[in-house]
Parts: structure tokens; C-alpha cells; sequence
């Protein structure tokens, strides 16, 4: 869809996502679970919460073929790993290792889009990357820590953006087809499910928790994903799967910020600099559209 015909909401609403999906951390430090139990309830509560959102609408999941429906349960499991993998990198590794390792998704996603769904990319979406991953590494080189005993950390933050890339392109295709509501309630529920068998191999329970970490399962479905992912994959019916991926750079700035408020966490100059590369690289991929614009239609130079 072009920027004309774009609905207004949708780069509101991917701002709004961006900054709940970069509290997962922070929202994670209020539990007590298993990584599996944590992802097993935060995805059922999303997906139950569409389910009840979309009502009639989910009759759109019948108008699937046997592919499309395999595409679907492909990309639920595909998530559901996605969340597993990073956070058992958190465990095996340092933040710095998986953040760094795991922000090469950008590049990843935006080449297969190129060759899978011929998605251009630009001088400035490269660019964007570009800024984007260098103020990652200014972030986590000071703690980065490439020692062999955290290479089955590192190794597990390459795979979760490998999944990342994986979801996100398979949600590209299904989501021509299907509303957003319809599409995260099955997507989640896929996920959710596939959590919980993880759930019962790994004997964990399903009850006897805090109410701090309730607290803690109940605020991961409603901020980083009900809102959070929701958002990315609603963006992706209207903007370019590469686009939207470079724009998830952003989320250790925005993480910080919070914690910096929340937490009480010092702010050194190292990542100040950081955080402003970033901040920077986000300025970059959004200025394209006015640039287009104005090439497009000088007159909107001067309104």
C-alpha cells in the first residue's frame, strides 16, 4: 500500500507498539516462572482476549486453504520460539551478547523480504540499519563478552532472530488475506499452545505462583503483546516487512528509558551516545516519507 492510501492510525498505533514491546524486560522482573510458563501464559490471555475482540470475524479463519492454515500454525510455533530462544539467551548470556547478536533481525528480515516479497531496499532503510545496529554495539561493547562459555547464549540469540524473521515473514503473507483481531487471535493461540505442551514436558505448573508474577503474566499479554506484537503485525499489511523490523532497534532505548524511571538505572555517556545513534537511525527510516513526498508532489514542500 502506498503512503496515500495508508491508513492514518497505523504508524501511531506501530509507535504506541514499539514502546510496549520494549517492556518485556522490564515487566518480566516483577515474576517468578519458567521462560516457557511466562510465554504459555502471556500468549493464551492475548489470544483469548481477540478471540472475545473479533467475535464473528473469526469465521475469516475458514476462508483459509491447507496451506495458508499451515503458514499459520508454522508462524505460531515459529513465535513461541521466538520467545523461548531469547529469553534462554537472556539466561546463557549477557543482555549485551543477545541484544547485539539479536539485532542483526533487521538485516536478515530485510533481505528475504527483498527476494520473497521484492520489497526495495533503499539507500535509507539501509542506512537506518546501518545506525541502528552501530548504536546497539556502542550500547553493548563495553559489556559485550565474546568468552567460549557464552557461546551457547549467542548461538541462541542468532537463532531467535532467525525465528523473528521467520514469524514475521510468514505473518506478511496471511496477513493480506486475514483482519488483524482474527489473525493474532490464531496466531497467539498457535503460539500459546505450542508453549504449553512445552510446558508439560518440562513438568512445570500451571498454578501455585505469586500474585506479583500473576501480576507479571497478566501485564506480558496486555503490554508487549496485545499492544506490543499486535502492532508489528498490523504495520505489516501497510508498510514493508524490512521497514517495520529496522524500526525494532529502537526498543533498547526505549527499554532504557523506562528503566531509568522505573528503576532507578544510572545512564552513562557510553549509552547516551548510543541511545542517540538509535534515536537517529529511527529519524533517518521515517524521514523517507516526506522525502517521497516532496518528490512526488513538490507543492507539499510548502503547505
Amino acid at each position: 500500500m502506498n503512503l496515500a492510501t495508508r491508513p492514518w492510525h497505523v504508524v501511531p498505533f506501530l509507535m504506541v507498539g514499539l514502546v510496549a514491546a520494549s517492556q518485556s524486560g522490564n515487566i518480566i522482573r516483577l515474576g517468578d516462572a519458567h521462560p516457557v510458563t511466562i510465554a504459555a501464559f502471556r500468549l493464551g490471555l492475548a489470544s483469548l482476549f481477540f478471540i472475545a475482540l473479533s467475535g464473528a470475524k473469526l469465521r475469516q479463519l475458514w476462508t483459509l486453504s491447507q496451506r495458508e492454515v499451515g503458514l499459520l500454525f508454522a508462524a505460531g510455533v515459529a513465535l513461541a520460539f521466538h520467545f523461548f530462544a531469547w529469553i534462554g539467551a537472556v539466561q546463557l548470556t549477557t543482555v549485551a551478547n543477545a541484544a547485539i547478536f539479536f539485532a542483526i533481525n533487521p538485516v536478515i528480515t530485510s533481505t528475504a523480504a527483498h527476494f520473497v516479497f521484492q520489497e526495495r531496499l533503499t539507500g535509507r532503510l539501509l542506512a537506518s540499519i546501518g545506525l541502528g545496529l552501530f548504536g546497539v554495539a556502542v550500547l553493548g561493547w563495553q559489556d559485550l563478552n565474546l568468552s567460549p562459555q557464552h557461546l551457547p547464549g549467542d548461538g541462541a540469540a542468532l537463532v531467535c532472530s532467525l525465528l523473528f524473521t521467520l514469524y514475521f515473514l510468514l505473518g506478511k503473507t496471511l496477513r493480506r488475506k486475514l483482519d488483524t483481531g482474527v489473525y493474532v487471535a490464531a496466531l497467539y493461540g498457535v503460539a500459546a499452545l505450542t508453549s504449553i505442551l512445552a510446558m508439560l514436558v518440562l513438568n512445570e505448573p500451571f498454578t501455585g505462583y505469586t500474585d506479583r508474577t500473576y501480576l507479571c503474566f497478566v501485564l506480558m499479554a496486555m503490554v508487549p503483546t496485545i499492544i506490543g506484537h499486535t502492532s508489528l503485525n498490523h504495520a505489516l499489511r501497510h508498510i514493508d516487512a524490512g521497514k517495520v523490523s529496522a524500526l525494532t532497534l529502537s526498543e533498547p532505548a526505549l527499554a532504557a528509558g523506562v528503566a531509568y524511571f522505573a528503576w532507578d538505572e544510572a545512564l552513562s555517556s557510553q549509552a547516551a551516545v548510543g541511545y542517540a545513534v538509535i534515536c537517529a537511525s529511527v529519524l533517518v527510516l521515517v524521514s523517507e516519507r516526506f522525502v517521497r513526498r516532496a518528490v512526488t508532489d513538490p507543492a507539499s514542500v510548502r503547505r
